[in-house]
């Protein structure tokens, strides 16, 4: 009988090779992206999962007030670390945790990667597995490192016992490789591939004991409790610590430390944007749903597509079916084979869809920088269960309704000729809305992404970072060379110097006019040459003197937002701030709004203080966007000559905006994929509902031709069924498309361009124009036949 049933589907789907074929591509891709949403689920639901310890683990932070509500920061002053110590009970533990970059020498190779600094009880609590060696942290010479790292610079050498240098400000630091860890997965808070004793931080005793009494620093403090009923006097002792706290930092007061779960801790950072959060995010929530939302779509426009087809071709199967119910085939039998044919093409595609999926987690983990999707089969039940469901769903929704309704004639009819298929029912119709309508707003959503895109490519951020090399300094006095190294060159426009730096750094103030209540605000501290540099505009006022001592103590710069949120008007000029209670300065100059955060948070006040060459940190350099990877080459070649033991580690300042905007044009090339799919599958449901529309109404053609009706008439009576249905689905896809591309944008960016007519009604022309194109051609063979044809049928 299975047997029977396997020959069969496979006869009917040799008989009808082009929609099998479409409708196998249509399902097996839907499928692939239902998987890969799947594995993008699990992965981010799984974040942070092998840590056994998780629900013994916390992190002390503290809430900032600001006129927006409170603001959390997952960090605190390095002293309340050895203050909470003794107030602990047996076995638990405080852990202090600092990770900044650093660089680093092995052989002749210099790279730079995450170096974490940390307790040695971390590697006691926290889940690592060891390869080789050992994950103690006690002994200061030794480092640990991942596998991926050993396995980069070491080869297939054993990495243990190996030297390994660090490099600060060019003077070596060396370590030896005590052990070997499994690099953490991208699911997880910790990415670092250098691991050593927190004791390694500070350069000599002397240092140490200075940084850890110094509550303006700051590091990620971990808590291993056993009791979390410990935490309430925990949080009581902590009270007594703001002050101090906020004593040391004026430009950021906190008013109350917490205490927070480390289960769930990335993603309410990732929600509340931590401030302090000095560890690995997970994706943002959109990216995990948007995925689904769009699989579950279009596999129900395949599961659709496929029942249109199948109901189409049951018209040539009436006798088939007749046949067998006259020699004594039951209906449950042939429910049963044709459900049995919609499995075992359901099967094929989801086999179909597992080697499609491998390329669309490839592909997905391109579009997100850090990410790495795998579809891991071995001990992964869910895999397998979600795998099932899948399978009964598309067969049930995709064969169940042409099973039972075909079945249902009665084999008298049948055979007389008297049955034929309904191509223009309720159910047949409605489907078609629903699948246009998801392919508009699959349009809709590429076509808007990709408006958007170069809306926010032109958009003004009130400095030019495409054409600014930014170079990290290690000490002042790298500035003073390297801008004497590159001072003759004729790539380089301008060269300027500053401690703080847009999109990568600043710090928080509050800032008062008169009596007014405080505001809080951006600060940059800049060198000579920065505005200039950078392309920031003045528009009022002037900019800071060189080397000018009154500059540097009460001088400021702002931008027009500040002037804006402080109510200042048209005479800001010279009008004296206070900021945090104690620094009196003045306003000399006012120049165009500048975007600290590009367009994904709002506007903020910012203000500019001039700082000297001491306090440099980067060099700035600007060139034309032409000339930029050549000006960078130029930079790098001077500073291997004045500092050969360093790595040269400055970069390009779009390079962060150019990361943005790469997963942002992937994600057009993705929605461009889904609508471009959608689209063929709705035409080609569409193509079967006309064939099926002009079947029936063959005879009714046939006599309006003969009483005299014209050619234009005639198209639009074959035609008016699908202008309705297309034009419903045109105002339902429409309305999806918008709220659903204005919902994903508002979640990530704060300036973006919001759906309009333009884009709607392009959208709308190219559903339109590939829809009239499909079909024309069958309603014009129908229009123009010979009438004799049709009247010539039974």
């Amino acid at each position: 009988m299975i047997s029977s049933y396997f020959l069969l589907a496979i006869r009917t789907f040799l008989r009808n090779k082009i929609p099998f074929i479409i409708n196998l591509l249509g399902m097996s891709i839907a499928l692939g992206c239902c998987i890969t949403a799947y594995i993008n689920y699990q992965h981010s639901a799984g974040y942070d999962e092998q840590q056994e310890n998780a629900s013994n683990l916390y992190r002390i932070g503290f809430w900032q007030k600001n006129e927006e509500g409170q603001t959390p920061y997952g960090v605190c002053p390095m002293p309340v670390g050895n203050l909470i110590r003794e107030s602990l009970g047996e076995g638990e533990k405080v852990i202090q945790y600092i990770s900044k970059g650093g660089q680093f020498r092995i052989g002749d190779e210099m790279f730079q990667r995450q170096f974490v600094y940390a307790d040695p009880d971390f590697t006691e609590v926290f889940s690592i597995n060891l390869i080789s060696g050992s994950l103690s942290l006690q002994n200061k010479n030794h480092i640990l490192i991942s596998d991926k790292l050993a396995k980069t610079y070491y080869g297939n050498e054993n990495a243990l016992g190996k030297p390994l240098t660090q490099i600060i400000s060019g003077e070596p630091r060396e370590f030896e490789v005590g052990g070997v860890y499994e690099a953490f997965p991208s699911n997880s808070s910790f990415r670092f591939d250098l691991l050593t004793t927190f004791d390694n931080y500070f350069i000599d005793v002397g240092e140490q004991s200075l940084v850890e009494n110094d509550w303006s620093k700051w590091a990620t403090t971990f808590l291993y409790l056993k009791d979390n009923a410990t935490i309430a006097s925990l949080t009581k002792q902590l009270e007594q610590y703001i002050a101090p706290q906020n004593d040391a930092r004026k430009d950021l007061q906190a008013n109350a430390y917490y205490i927070e779960p480390f289960i769930g801790m990335s993603s309410r950072a990732l929600k509340e944007r931590n401030q302090g959060h000095w560890l690995n995010m997970p994706m943002p929530t959109a990216a995990v749903i948007a995925p689904f939302t769009m699989a579950a779509f279009l596999l129900l426009v395949a599961c659709f597509n496929y029942m249109n087809n199948s109901i189409a071709i049951a018209g040539s199967r009436l006798k088939e079916i007749g046949i067998r119910k006259v020699i004594g085939g039951r209906r449950k039998e042939l429910i049963v084979q044709f459900l049995s044919e919609t499995m075992i093409f359901c099967f094929v595609s989801l086999l179909l869809a597992l080697l499609l999926a491998e390329y669309f987690t490839e592909g997905w983990n391109y579009m997100w920088n850090g990410l790495d999707l795998n579809i891991v089969y071995k001990d992964n039940m869910s895999m397998f269960l979600v795998l099932a469901l899948l399978l009964l769903f598309t067969s049930l929704i995709a064969g169940g309704y042409s099973a039972f309704y075909i079945s249902s004639f009665k084999p008298i009819h049948v055979l007389r000729g008297n049955t034929t298929m309904r191509g223009g029912n309720m159910l047949t119709k409605s489907l078609l809305v629903f699948q246009f309508s998801i392919s508009l707003a699959a349009v809709i959503f590429a076509l808007a992404f990709y408006h958007n895109a170069k809306f926010q490519k032109a958009y003004d951020l009130g400095y030019s970072y495409q054409s600014v090399i930014q170079v990290p300094l290690d000490n002042p006095q790298q500035f003073e060379l390297l801008r004497n190294e590159l001072s003759g060159s004729r790539l380089i426009q301008n060269v300027g110097g500053t401690e703080d730096h847009i999109y990568n750094n600043s710090y928080k103030a509050a800032a008062r006019y008169g009596n007014m209540d405080d505001t809080e605000v951006d600060m940059l501290n800049v060198g000579d040459g920065y505005f200039k540099t950078l392309n920031v505009r003045l528009i009022k006022g002037r900019s800071f003197e060189k080397e000018s001592q009154s500059d540097i103590e009460e001088s400021i710069v702002v931008n027009e937002e500040f002037v804006r949120v402080l109510g200042l008007g048209e005479d800001a000029l010279d009008k004296r701030i206070t900021l945090n209670d104690t620094t009196h300065v003045y306003i000399k100059g006012i120049v165009k709004d500048v975007y600290m955060r590009a367009l994904f948070q709002p506007l903020t006040p910012l203000v500019f203080r001039y700082v000297p060459v001491d306090n440099y940190k980067y060099l700035v350099a600007s060139t034309s966007p032409e000339q930029l990877v050549e000006t960078n080459v130029e930079i790098k070649a001077a500073w291997q000559q004045l500092f050969p033991n360093m790595l040269y580690t400055g970069k390009l300042m779009e390079e962060r905006m150019v990361m943005v905007r790469e997963h942002f044009d992937s994600v057009v090339i993705l929605y461009t994929f889904l609508g471009l799919v959608a689209i063929v599958m709705s035409i080609s449901g569409l193509y079967s509902l006309v064939s099926l529309n002009l079947q029936k109404r063959s005879k009714e053609f046939g006599i309006r031709k003969i009483i005299g009706a014209s050619l234009p008439h005639m198209t639009y009576q074959a035609s008016k069924l699908f202008i309705t249905t297309m034009l419903i689905s045109f105002v339902i896809g429409s309305l999806l498309g918008s709220v659903m591309v204005n919902g994903l944008m508002s979640s990530v960016w704060e300036y973006y361009e919001a759906i309009n007519s333009t884009v709607i009604g392009l959208a709308i022309t190219i559903l339109s124009v590939i829809a009239i194109s499909t079909i024309g051609y069958k309603i014009f063979k129908v229009t123009v036949a010979n009438p004799v044809e049709f009247l010539r049928q039974d």
